[in-house]
């Protein structure tokens, strides 16, 4: 069962891409990731490239997981099943 719900929701091949397309066609998405690789390139300007990055990967990483967090929590799945798939979130 643990293998058949990690397909599902990590293991999907075209789920970057239809999030992307899907993404593209939302103005406040867009709006929103143009304003943001400004003030990132700006911010990285000051802390340096080295530093910036090993920042945002940190941050990225933390996001993925807590965005996961609120995936599963947002289709009802039941506590037990997610309590069983804990060390894929």
């Amino acid at each position: 069962m643990n293998d058949l719900l990690t397909t599902l929701f990590w293991e999907n091949p075209y789920l970057p891409e239809k999030v992307a397309a899907f993404c593209a066609t939302v103005p406040e998405y867009v709006r929103a990731e143009r304003e943001y690789q400004q003030m990132a390139d700006r911010v990285a300007q000051v802390l340096g490239k080295e530093l910036y990055d090993a920042f945002e990967e940190k941050l990225s990483y933390f996001m993925a997981k807590e965005v996961n967090a609120y995936y599963l929590f947002g289709l009802g799945l039941r506590q037990e099943i997610l309590d069983s798939m804990r060390s894929a979130i």
